[in-house]
């Protein structure tokens, strides 16, 4: 009996409708909308649109429904996402809990994917409660056959109703061999290389348009690649023109294709006549994909900006009168336009919609961080909109990175020398036990500050010795009061002002201790430590902070401790530009004013980080530009800084949070490689523990485990039982892995113990909230800061990450005893990438914070009776910082340049 063979194709051969099964993937992609939309606030309507089908024609019980079920997404979250992130939450709990899917199995997998989305544990009943009200939005809308929210399973291709063949991998046989490497992604393994090339090159080849563009020796960019398609175009009979073969090209090469089937692609389009365009297209395939992302990006930025301007109400309408079915033709035009306009806002890639001319526009276009970028003249000499030579761009999947390389340390200048301690007054040398000599900035400036009663500002950058300059106008006050070798304590005061109450803390303990043998008392005023009178009267050194220090000062009643007053020391005076600014203004013209009035001598003393602007500052502090001002610029820094500044492009939320671990995991590493310790610091206390835990996830992963030991420490054994007796399960674990947490939430025996480990070696990695840089002096080689969002409970939302609190982070990169330089890494968002960049190397100017508080400072004044009328009130308005600055920018507060003309003109006769 003859049977017949089964065959292969007969089993896979179903009947399958091709017509339909292309119109039904048609639609499903045509509606399949991203989560990801840009904007910080939440638009319901458009979220609603997403998930509701037909949302403007719903009834009031799904719009009931859609409401509760944002509920329980609020819920959810608990305030652990940003809010420009909730859309994404929402939509893929609706999609994941939505749909019926039968079996445990795909519940725990929902539920699983969605944790993995926020980020932490889910309640069980908050988990019943979205599923519950998803289904039932799901069950109350009138067309639910997926269109208004397609699930994924459709779009992926997953289904057997999809075209066959969709998943299967072919691979193209090599025609030929390049001798350049194309998949050497640095990141973690990806397949597309990064765009390397020094700062002075960064798009330089864009704007070149000269007519020799020939494939060897010349610049290839766009434009060479326009010209290299029309001679294709003219010297074969290909159908395609030559902006569409150029297209075709773009979209080739920036492909996540090998490089051996890019290459035979590229063969095929171009064919083989153009062999060597082929060959220079591969071996030049950095700069290419570079330029082509430039103008990706330029293109989405402009359609975003275009996209977000406000639509302004036409006036004057036309009144027309139409038919019902004219109205009917007007409402689908509508629903379609609509309908293409959310495509287009949600739509992640528009390179198919894109022509080849708007790109190599786009190319050629700058940004504001091109204007940033490799126009420096040197490293001593910084102009206003540059950053120094061998600064270094590099493009990666998904980020950016601008390396800036260590300032090397200035020489010495001929006749410049160090002052020995040994030199000073004897009643001085008390006070620099240990010392040998002052270091090059206290040399250079100890004339004026010692044997001088000049007002002083010293702009210089973190850890360069600003302290020991305060100690040294503290000196000079002390030796204006002994007389007859008797220190007469009760004819002075001196006030130093903290930032914050941890770093007031240090100041106190650092200066009570240096000064305990010239028996001055030190005491801390702050929020926390309150003095008694008594008290008051024994102190001769407060410390405290500017809010502290402003309400004492405040009072009309007690005006006998500001009178006593002789050295009043600011420190961080460039938080002029920060929220906290107003307090410093209000109580800094409240001391200028007293000089005037009373006519006795206060002396300011300002220490500041390096500042574009110090001219006005210093003409704010009432400081001789001659003789008391000092500008000292990143060389004079004792351990020269590396900083890296990153920006991560990726749009999606948990791409984004993923890519973001991936690239602090990689920095960590390479510092680890090198033998150095590394620092993370995270803003929420919870964010530690998950980062550190993420950390070993990865290390697990790419098998570097081996970097992340402390066995080999001579007191491994003896230290792992004391922190085996510590309560803090994330210490006792991470221990293994020589990683700590240390955060503001943890007991003080733990913190000390975390803070010892992380001194003596045995962590190699220590995570932390930025408590630790301020609160205590623990430095590192590596400093990592992972996201520059954190949560303003004032302000009710998420605010960027101030200029001060990135600078004393930064300022624990490099230990002066062990390292020759130290390393900052800063991981944002694109969009801050530029902001953060003129921020930190001194090319943002410090503006005025004062306009917010006026009122409150005003009604201050008035009340202490120092302001009584209006002519006073503008003569008190003279000593801010916000009048000079006023002057300078006008139009950043509001004022015209013919008001400002006028009030000049009121000034001076005045």
């Amino acid at each position: 009996m003859l049977l017949q063979i089964p065959r292969l194709t007969n089993s896979l051969r179903d009947p399958f409708d091709v017509d339909q099964a292309y119109l039904h993937r048609k639609i499903i992609l045509q509606n399949h909308l991203k989560p990801r939309r840009e904007g910080n606030s939440l638009n319901e309507s458009d979220l609603a649109r997403k998930i509701v089908h037909g949302w403007d024609e719903a009834s009031a019980e799904v719009r009931q429904v859609y409401k509760q079920f944002i509920g329980s997404v609020v819920e959810l979250i608990d305030a652990e996402v940003p809010s420009e992130d909730f859309r994404e939450v929402a939509s893929t709990a609706y999609r994941l809990f939505a749909f019926p899917r039968p079996g445990e199995e795909e519940d725990s997998s929902s539920r699983s994917e969605l944790e993995q989305l926020i980020g932490h544990a889910i309640p069980e009943g908050i988990l019943q409660k979205v599923a519950a009200l998803a289904r039932r939005l799901y069950g109350l809308q009138p067309c639910n056959d997926g269109i208004a929210y397609a699930p994924e399973s459709h779009v992926d291709g997953s289904e057997s109703d999809l075209e066959f063949g969709n998943e299967l991998f072919f691979q193209a046989p090599s025609r030929f061999l390049v001798d350049v490497t194309l998949d050497d992604g640095e990141l973690l393994g990806e397949e597309s290389a990064p765009t390397t090339y020094p700062v002075h090159d960064i798009w330089h080849d864009h704007r070149d348009n000269g007519t020799n563009h020939s494939a060897r020796g010349g610049n290839f960019n766009l434009s060479w690649l326009r010209n290299a398609c029309d001679r294709i175009v003219c010297e074969s009979t290909s159908q395609l023109s030559g902006d569409d073969l150029a297209m075709a090209i773009c979209r080739v090469l920036d492909s996540d294709r090998p490089g051996e089937e890019i290459a035979d692609v590229l063969l095929d389009l171009v064919g083989d006549g153009a062999f060597e365009i082929v060959q220079d297209l591969i071996s030049h395939r950095k700069e290419l994909v570079g330029v082509i992302q430039h103008g990706f990006s330029v293109l989405k930025s402009n359609k975003m900006a275009s996209n977000n301007q406000l639509r302004m109400p036409s006036y004057g309408t036309q009144v027309t009168v139409h038919t019902e079915s004219e109205k009917q033709i007007d409402k689908l035009r509508r629903k379609e336009e609509k309908r293409h306009r959310r495509g287009a806002e949600y739509g992640d890639n528009d390179s198919s919609a894109t022509t080849f001319s708007s790109l190599l526009e786009a190319s050629e276009r700058k940004t504001l961080l091109d204007d940033l970028v490799g126009s420096g003249a040197g490293t001593q000499q910084l102009p206003i909109t540059a950053l120094p030579q061998g600064t270094v761009r590099k493009h990666f999947k998904g980020y950016e990175e601008v390396i800036i390389p260590p300032t090397p340390t200035a020489a010495m200048k001929p006749g410049e020398k160090l002052i020995e301690i040994k030199e000073l007054d004897d009643f001085a040398q008390a006070a620099f036990v240990g010392y040998k000599s002052l270091n090059r900035i206290q040399s250079r400036i100890y004339q004026t500050v010692y044997q001088t009663n000049e007002n002083i500002l010293v702009c210089a950058p973190t850890g360069a010795g600003k302290t020991n300059i305060a100690m040294i106008s503290i000196l000079h006050e002390i030796r204006q009061h002994f007389k007859d070798g008797y220190l007469h304590k009760n004819e002075f005061k001196i006030v130093y002002v903290a930032p914050m109450k941890a770093l007031a803390a240090e100041v106190t303990s650092t200066f009570s201790c240096r000064l305990s043998p010239l028996n001055m008392t030190v005491r801390e005023l702050t929020g926390d430590m309150q003095l008694s009178k008594n008290e008051l009267e024994e102190t001769q050194m407060i410390v405290t902070t500017p809010e502290k220090w402003d309400v004492i000062t405040r009072k009309s009643s007690d005006m006998s401790l500001s009178m006593l007053v002789k050295l009043l020391i600011i420190d961080e005076v460039h938080l002029l530009n920060d929220d906290r600014g107003p307090v410093i203004e209000a109580l800094v013209a409240r001391t200028l004013r007293q000089v005037e009035s009373t006519q006795t001598m206060i002396r300011i003393v300002g220490l500041s980080a390096t500042l574009p602007n110090y001219m006005e500052v210093a003409q704010f502090l009432r400081v001789n530009p001659e003789a008391g001002l000092f500008f000292f610029d990143s060389s004079y820094r004792p351990v020269p800084l590396a900083q890296q500044y990153i920006g991560i492009s990726e749009q999606n939320f948990a791409a984004r949070n993923d890519l973001q671990n991936e690239v602090c995991y990689k920095k960590v590493v390479d510092s680890l490689r090198h033998g150095h310790q590394a620092m993370i610091f995270v803003h929420s206390r919870k964010d530690t523990a998950k980062t550190a835990d993420k950390l070993v996830e990865l290390a697990t992963k790419y098998d570097d485990l081996e970097l992340f030991s402390n066995d080999t420490h001579p007191q491994f054994a003896l230290i792992k039982k004391d922190v085996s007796k510590s309560r803090n399960k994330d210490l006792v674990q991470l221990f293994e892995n020589a990683i700590g947490v240390h955060h503001a939430g943890m007991l003080r025996a733990d913190r000390g113990l975390t803070e010892r480990l992380f001194s003596d070696g045995l962590l190699k990695v220590l995570v932390c909230t930025a408590t630790l840089a301020w609160g205590v002096n623990l430095p590192a080689h590596t400093v990592v800061i992972k996201g520059t969002q954190l949560y303003d409970p004032k302000a009710g939302g998420w605010k960027d990450l101030g200029m001060l609190d990135v600078m004393q982070i930064f300022g624990r990169a490099g230990r002066p005893q062990f390292d020759t330089s130290g390393e900052g890494i800063i991981i944002t968002s694109h969009d801050k990438l530029a902001y953060y960049l003129r921020l930190l190397t001194s090319q943002l100017p410090i503006e005025s914070q004062f306009i917010s508080s006026l009122k409150d400072n005003l009604n201050a004044e008035v009340a202490l009776g120092t302001v009584t009328n209006v002519k006073e009130a503008c003569a008190w308005l003279g000593y801010t910082y916000l009048f000079i600055r006023m002057r300078q920018n006008p139009l950043a507060y509001g004022i015209g340049w013919d008001e400002v003309s006028c009030i000049l003109f009121e000034i001076q006769n005045r």
